[in-house]
C-alpha cells in the first residue's frame, strides 16, 4: 500500500480537478492516518476524557488499538460507539450539547477528517473561513475591511441549530456527489446514527453532525458549501452589475473652483471648498445601473455587504431564507438583521462592523475616510471584561486566585488582558478600548496581591512596579539555582492596532514526523527497558503531577523520567502501566 502522504497528494489532485474520489475506505486501512491522527489529538484536553467507554481513552494507546480498528474494517465490523453527551453553558446563559466520542472512534474520524479535508479543501469557496488551514476569525474580518468598500446595508445571517439540524440524508446526497466509495458512505451514514447517551439513556441521532467529534466541523462545512456555491454563482450574479459607479456632477462641479482657488493662492477658499467637497461622495451612490454584493461566512455565521436599496437587500434576505428551507435550514429571526452600514452596526464574529463617517477627518495625501470599512470593539464588551474584576462598580480582587501564587496571579491576569487584546487587534479602537480594562486590571492585580499577602495596594505597587520596554509594569521574579529568574509580568506589553494580523498557514496534508509516534515505534519502555506489551501513559497535565509531589524527597523514577523529558506520555511497557496505575510506584493510584 502506498504511503499516506502519497495518498494524500493525490486526493487533493483530485479535489483540485473536481474528480471524483474512489477506493476510499479500502484506504483507510493506512497505519499512517491513524499514527498521524494520534499524533494531532493526543495532546487535546479532552483526549484523557472516556466517552460511554469509560476505559477507551488515550491513555493506555498502542500499535495494538490501530491493528484491531483496521481488522474491524477490512471485516467490514467496525461498530461506532454513541456519544457521551454533556451540556456546557454558552455566553446567553443558555445549554450546548456536547457529544464526547470514544477514543477509537477519534482516531477513525481523524483520519477520515484527514483524507476528506484534503480533498474538499481546495474546492471550498474563497469566503469560508471557518476550520479552515490558514484562515479564521481575522481573515473573516480583513476580508471586509480591505474589500467592502461602499457598503450601505449589512445582512446579518445566523442559522438556527446549524449543526443540530444537519440532515443526514441531504449530507450523504453531497458526498455522494464526488465520493463513489458504497462502503465508505455505508461508515459515515453510521457515523451520523450512532445516537449519544444522556443520564445514561440511549437516544437516536436523526439529523445533525456530531458537536464534539473531530469531524463534525468539515462536515458542516462540505454541507455548507452548497450555501457559499449558490451566493457566489446565482446570489452575487444576479445583485452585481455595473463597471463603476458614475461620477456625482456636484461634487465635480466643485473641482473648477478649487483649481481656481489654488491658482489665485486664496486658502480660505480652497479650505471652504474642500470641506463642501468632502461632504459628498465623488461618486453617484443612487445609481440605479450600479450594485455590489459582498458575502463572508464563518461557521454557520454570515454576512452580506450591498450596496443598493433597501428594497433589494430585503429580497436577498428572503432568497437567502427560501435557499435554506431548500437544505433543511432555518435563519434565526432574532439574528438575522438588515443594519444600515453608515448609522449603525452590524455585529460579526465579536466585532462591530459599519462603514467610516467622519467629515471632519481625513488620512494621509487628503484622503477621506468615508466610505471605508472599519472595525470596532463592542462597548458591551468592555463591560463585560471590566465586570471580571469588579463588584458594584468598584475593582475588586479575585478570591478564586489566592491560592497560587504570585507569579501565577500574575501570569493569568496577562494571559487573560493579551487575549482580549490578540483578538481585537485588527479594530481601530483597540487601545483605547482596551487600555480602560488594562487599568481596571491592573487595580484588580494589585488588590489581589495585596489580599494574598495581608497588605495594602500602595505597598504592592511600591514593590513590584516597575519600568519594562518603556511603560510601568506591574512584575514578578521567581529566583532559580543556577538559571535566569522567572518572570511575569502585567502591563509591559504594547497595545497596538495590527490590521494584517500573520497568520502561519500550516500544510493542508498533515504527515509529520512526531517525536511521541517515533517513540511509540521504537518500542522500549521508558521505565525499565522491555521490548513487551509497550503502551503510552497519558497524565492530563505536567503541572498536576508537580504539585502532587512537591516536598517530597524522591518521586518515583517514572515520575522523574516525565519531569525531564517535560512530556505528559510516557512510553511504558504494559507490567509498568499497571504499576503506575496501581499505586505500586508511590503507594497511591492515580485516580
Amino acid at each position: 500500500m502506498q504511503t499516506a502522504q502519497t495518498y494524500l497528494e493525490v486526493v487533493k489532485s483530485r479535489g483540485e480537478r473536481r474528480l471524483e474520489l474512489e477506493r476510499v475506505y479500502r484506504n483507510l486501512r493506512n497505519r499512517e492516518l491513524y499514527l498521524s491522527a494520534y499524533a494531532k489529538l493526543y495532546a487535546n484536553r479532552g483526549a484523557t476524557t472516556p466517552g460511554v467507554d469509560q476505559t477507551d481513552t488515550v491513555d493506555g494507546m498502542n500499535k495494538a488499538r490501530i491493528e484491531r480498528i483496521i481488522q474491524a474494517l477490512e471485516a467490514g465490523e467496525y461498530h461506532w460507539k454513541p456519544s457521551r453527551r454533556v451540556y456546557i453553558q454558552k455566553a446567553n446563559g443558555k445549554l450546548r450539547p456536547l457529544g464526547l466520542p470514544s477514543w477509537s472512534d477519534k482516531l477513525l474520524q481523524e483520519a477520515i477528517r484527514t483524507v476528506l479535508n484534503a480533498y474538499y479543501e481546495p474546492q471550498f469557496s474563497t469566503h469560508s473561513h471557518g476550520f479552515r488551514p490558514g484562515r479564521s476569525c481575522h481573515t473573516a474580518l480583513l476580508e471586509i475591511r480591505l474589500e467592502w468598500q461602499g457598503t450601505k446595508w449589512f445582512i446579518e445571517g445566523d442559522i438556527k441549530g446549524c449543526f443540530d439540524n444537519i440532515d443526514h440524508q441531504k449530507l450523504l446526497a453531497i458526498l455522494g456527489r464526488s465520493i463513489k466509495d458504497d462502503r465508505f458512505l455505508k461508515l459515515m451514514r453510521e457515523m451520523l446514527a450512532a445516537g449519544y447517551l444522556e443520564d445514561w439513556r440511549y437516544n437516536p441521532t436523526l439529523s445533525g453532525t456530531p458537536q464534539g467529534g473531530v469531524i463534525s466541523p468539515l462536515l458542516a462545512n462540505i454541507f455548507l458549501n452548497e450555501l457559499d456555491q449558490w451566493v457566489e454563482q446565482e446570489l452575487i450574479s444576479q445583485y452585481t452589475r455595473g463597471e463603476r459607479r458614475r461620477k456625482n456632477p456636484e461634487y465635480h462641479g466643485l473641482m473648477y473652483p478649487l483649481w481656481k482657488a489654488r491658482k489665485a493662492g486664496d486658502s480660505e477658499a480652497i479650505k471652504d471648498i474642500r470641506q463642501r467637497m468632502q461632504k459628498m461622495s465623488a461618486m453617484d451612490t443612487h445609481a440605479p445601473d450600479f450594485r455590489r454584493l459582498r458575502y463572508v461566512r464563518y461557521a454557520d455565521d454570515f454576512l452580506l455587504g450591498f450596496s443598493g436599496p433597501y428594497s433589494e437587500a430585503v429580497e436577498i434576505k428572503e432568497k437567502l431564507r427560501a435557499f435554506l428551507s431548500t437544505l433543511g435550514l432555518t435563519l434565526s429571526e432574532e439574528k438575522t438583521l438588515i443594519t444600515n452600514a453608515t448609522t449603525e452596526r452590524a455585529r460579526f464574529l465579536g466585532y462591530d462592523i459599519g462603514v467610516s463617517r467622519l467629515d471632519s477627518h481625513q488620512k494621509r495625501h487628503n484622503r477621506s475616510v468615508n466610505g471605508k470599512p472599519c472595525l470596532e470593539v463592542p462597548p458591551d464588551v468592555i463591560q463585560k471584561w471590566k465586570a471580571r474584576c469588579t463588584r458594584e462598580g468598584k475593582v475588586h480582587h479575585r478570591p478564586e486566585l489566592l491560592i497560587n501564587s504570585d507569579y501565577e496571579i500574575v501570569m493569568r491576569y496577562q494571559q487573560e488582558f493579551q487575549g482580549l487584546v490578540n483578538f481585537y487587534t485588527m479594530a481601530y479602537d483597540v487601545s483605547k478600548k482596551t487600555s480602560l480594562v488594562r487599568w481596571v486590571y491592573m487595580q484588580s492585580l494589585a488588590k489581589t496581591l495585596a489580599n494574598k499577602h495581608r497588605t495594602s495596594v500602595t505597598k504592592i505597587f511600591q514593590k513590584h512596579m516597575q519600568t519594562m520596554n518603556g511603560r510601568r509594569a506591574l512584575v514578578v521574579k521567581v529566583p532559580r539555582d543556577g538559571k535566569p529568574p522567572l518572570v511575569a509580568s502585567f502591563g509591559a506589553n504594547p497595545i497596538r492596532y495590527d490590521l494584517k494580523a500573520v497568520i502561519k498557514e500550516p500544510p493542508l496534508i498533515p504527515i509529520p514526523k512526531n517525536e511521541l509516534v517515533e517513540r511509540l515505534l521504537a518500542d522500549e519502555c521508558e521505565v525499565c527497558g522491555s521490548h513487551q506489551d509497550v503502551e503510552v501513559h497519558h497524565i492530563r497535565k505536567l503541572s498536576d503531577l508537580r504539585k502532587r509531589y512537591q516536598g517530597r524527597p524522591e518521586p518515583p523514577f517514572w515520575v522523574q523520567r516525565m519531569m525531564a523529558l517535560r512530556r505528559k506520555t510516557l512510553v511504558v511497557c504494559r507490567a509498568c502501566h499497571l504499576r503506575i496505575h496501581s499505586g505500586k510506584h508511590d503507594g497511591a493510584g492515580l485516580k
